[in-house]
């Protein structure tokens, strides 16, 4: 049964491939590509790695084709701009299955602004769209209503620096504690397979602890995946741990931390997104180890490199 596992960079889509985004995307790329054991897919011709597939240039002309020969389908791919939900679309026209969220799902993750909606009566920071003034206490956070990872996200602490912030934008109240994410298997029921701590220096993502260690109720987390119908397979939640669970936003689809899963829970990560999808059972797994997911400077002998920038795990 032949997987087509496309993600946005390792694939092609990026017009010009930016190193820091680049090698998160090639990174869950092989840890699913190796983790299956039939995969169908293309990689970009501007990246070394992955030999055994074939180089393109422009993966429209083979997007629709590798999706309708191949059994499953698993697209990753930002969430802005509407890219993983036309992408989404775009694969089940073949009428082969998708291991990942369903379009309307990724439609409501993608809006952070229908997200908070939904998510309406859990713990979330409080939350509103920017219109000339606000009604929150300072500092804020002020954030893209449609953005991935931390793009466009500012630290706000007084009435000056909120008038640089475009109408439209989400402000947010600041919520001091430890951003955190959960890497989710939604099937039958929602699974939390791993907490993680966002190790993030000026809004950037510099990679994870894992796993991340709480005596925090963690089932706030679960309540929110269950509020978005539609999520599955991997989904990761992005929150601010204090003594408790605030949900921060959810991504309908794999993110970085699933690179280091394998390593710290000595699964196949892969196989449980196919089991997932059999309705077959998935054990509880207890971390063997804990490790730091590092991204940084270029290094020897790291998981993956592209440009500048590597990922690996110590």
């Amino acid at each position: 049964m032949s997987v087509f596992l496309f993600e946005y960079a390792t694939c092609g889509a990026f017009a010009e491939l930016e190193p820091s985004i680049t090698v998160e995307g090639m990174g869950m790329f092989k840890t699913l590509e190796s983790g299956f054991e039939d995969v169908s897919t293309f990689i970009d011709s501007r990246i070394s790695d992955f030999d055994n597939f074939p180089r393109v240039k422009n993966y429209e002309e083979l997007f629709f084709d590798y999706s309708e020969k191949s059994d499953f389908f698993l697209v990753i791919a930002p969430e802005s701009a509407g890219v993983l939900h036309n992408l989404t679309v775009e694969a089940e026209k073949s009428g082969n299955v998708n291991l990942g969220s369903t379009p309307g799902a990724i439609e409501i993750a993608a809006d952070k602004l229908a997200t908070y909606e939904a998510l309406h009566g859990l713990q979330t920071p409080k939350t509103e769209l920017y219109d000339s003034s606000t009604s929150l206490n300072f500092p804020l956070i002020a954030k893209p209503r449609d953005g991935v990872s931390c793009e466009g996200v500012a630290l706000l602490r007084n009435e000056d620096e909120l008038k640089n912030v475009p109408e439209g934008y989400l402000l947010q109240e600041y919520v001091k504690g430890t951003p955190a994410s959960a890497t989710l298997l939604v099937g039958d029921e929602v699974q939390i397979l791993s907490l993680n701590t966002q190790e993030i220096e000026d809004f950037k993502y510099t990679g994870a602890k894992i796993p991340l260690e709480t005596d925090a109720e963690t089932e706030e987390i679960i309540k929110a995946a269950e509020r978005i119908k539609g999520l599955h397979g991997l989904v990761g939640i992005d929150f601010i741990l204090n003594d408790r669970v605030n949900i921060i936003e959810i991504n309908p689809r794999p993110t970085t931390p699933i690179i280091a899963l394998n390593d710290v829970y000595g699964f196949n990560i892969s196989k449980l997104v196919l089991d997932n999808y059999y309705h077959e059972r998935i054990p509880n797994f207890e971390a063997k180890k804990s490790v730091t997911l590092k991204k940084g400077s270029k290094k020897q002998n790291s998981f993956v490199s592209f440009g500048d920038y590597s990922i690996w795990i110590q």
